[in-house]
């Protein structure tokens, strides 16, 4: 029998990841069982989207500014993955989304700022 989660739908590790979903975990927990499901979920998006970045780093400027080896702004990676899983966007549009979050924070924007500019441009399609 197939183990479901909650209501029937399928985790976003099942989904990113297929049969490899508890391998996908517990990288993304290094093996820590107290993290919550929601939490698991937010990191798999931030993968995602660091994923999708990385891919062009050599294309964008700055790019230390959002994610680094030093720092990452989880909450905006977490909104460019979900602009990418969820509502579809390609991976061109995460890239120049992001160019427009370094730009943010170059000109003062708060972390705060940006990720609920992003979150209003995804949800609504309004940038």
């Amino acid at each position: 029998m197939e183990k479901k989660n909650g209501r029937g739908r399928p985790s976003v590790t099942q989904k990113l990841a297929g049969e490899k979903a508890e391998l996908y975990e517990k990288i993304i927990t290094n093996g820590k069982t107290f993290r919550s499901r929601r939490s698991i979920t937010d990191t798999a998006y931030a993968f995602s989207a660091a994923h999708i970045v990385l891919k062009a780093a050599s294309k964008i400027e700055d790019l230390e500014l959002i994610c680094g080896e030093r720092y990452q702004c989880r909450s905006i990676l977490n909104q460019l993955g979900r602009m990418s899983l969820i509502e579809g966007y390609s991976d061109a549009d995460v890239i120049s989304i992001a160019k427009e979050a370094i730009q943010g924070k170059k000109d003062g924007y708060s972390v705060k700022e940006i990720e609920q500019y992003i979150r209003h441009g995804r949800l609504t399609g309004e940038w």
